[in-house]
């Protein structure tokens, strides 16, 4: 029962709806900032690294490797194969060059000379950590490489191509999978 006196409305506080409105807001508030306390504690941020700065002076090796590469003319033709879900290498250099010095290698013919046995490709998500993919290529025959690999997601995938014993590196951007092949020049910048 609503009574008016002199033109006020007397009703409780708690029969209307102005001070539930202000009470909801700080109460709205507060479970808002739970929620994404939960969700950052429960959710690491694969962007940061814990040994940055360890991260930071590989950089330098790296650079020397990539540079490496480049004075080899390393040239790498890579496909994927949906169908068979292989991925196909082709790595071409410098003709007479000694990509892989091993003393023991006199079994190696003539036309393997200095290719190495094994090529390592890592695909770096650019956001995901969590979605980065390493594939071990074996030597198939000649120049060609091959290798598994498992659906991708669709991505701008960050590409690293070296050989097993990590002596030169080749870089480069794959947008996948509206591409299904690509050529890494290590000339190119």
């Amino acid at each position: 029962m609503s009574t008016e006196y002199n033109g006020l409305d007397t009703q409780p506080w708690y029969k209307q709806g102005w001070p539930w409105a202000l009470i909801a807001i700080p109460f709205f508030t507060v479970i808002a900032g739970v929620t994404t306390f939960i969700i950052a504690n429960n959710t690491s941020d694969s962007l940061v690294q814990d040994d940055y700065y360890k991260k930071g002076l590989a950089i330098n090796s790296n650079l020397d490797r990539v540079s490496l590469a480049g004075t080899l003319s390393l040239v790498a033709k890579i496909e994927i194969q949906s169908e068979s879900k292989l991925i196909v290498i082709s790595l071409h250099s410098k003709p007479n060059l000694d990509l892989n010095p091993d003393p023991d290698s006199d079994s190696v013919s003539k036309q393997n000379k200095g290719l190495p046995g094994e090529l390592i490709l890592n695909f770096f998500h650019p956001t995901l950590q969590s979605k980065d993919k390493t594939i071990h290529l074996a030597k198939l025959s000649g120049n060609d490489y091959v290798g598994e690999f498992s659906d991708l997601a669709n991505a701008y995938w960050h590409i690293s191509l070296e050989d097993r014993d990590k002596v030169w590196l080749m870089k480069s951007r794959w947008l996948y999978p509206n591409k299904t092949s690509l050529v890494i020049d290590s000339k190119e910048p």
